[in-house]
């Protein structure tokens, strides 16, 4: 999958100033802004991939248009993700697209009754 072939667009009308903001890459998934802290310019990301296109580089084109409009359409400077610690796919797509780990939250999300710590993973853009 070539990053630049891939687009991402919100339905119309929507946008960030809401606090969040889901942008489509039909077929393929989409990806969610959410958490927007107009302040210090940042947000939160989370990515979701149609079970038929999933690991075949279509999350990690995703998270990269995204970072390219963070920047150029809504100026952001940083973009973050919590993710279970146990998720080692999805630590691995975020370390690929070049997010640090940058805390460890314990026991923070609750999943099958019982808590799982999670892992914020940060992009200065």
């Amino acid at each position: 999958m070539e990053q630049n072939q891939l687009t991402l667009a919100a339905e119309d009308g929507a946008s960030l100033s809401s606090g969040s903001l889901r942008l489509y890459a039909p077929p393929y998934g989409c990806v969610d802004l959410y958490a927007y802290d107009p302040l210090n310019k940042r947000a939160a990301v989370g990515v979701m991939v149609a079970t038929e296109y999933r690991r075949q580089g279509y999350a990690l084109a995703m998270l990269k248009a995204l970072e390219k409009l963070s920047t150029t359409n809504y100026q952001l400077h940083t973009l973050y993700a919590d993710i279970a610690a146990t998720n080692a796919a999805s630590l691995a797509l975020f370390h690929k697209a070049g997010y640090t780990q940058c805390g460890h939250f314990k026991e923070w999300l609750e999943y099958d009754s019982h808590f799982v710590d999670t892992i914020r993973m940060q992009l200065i853009l």
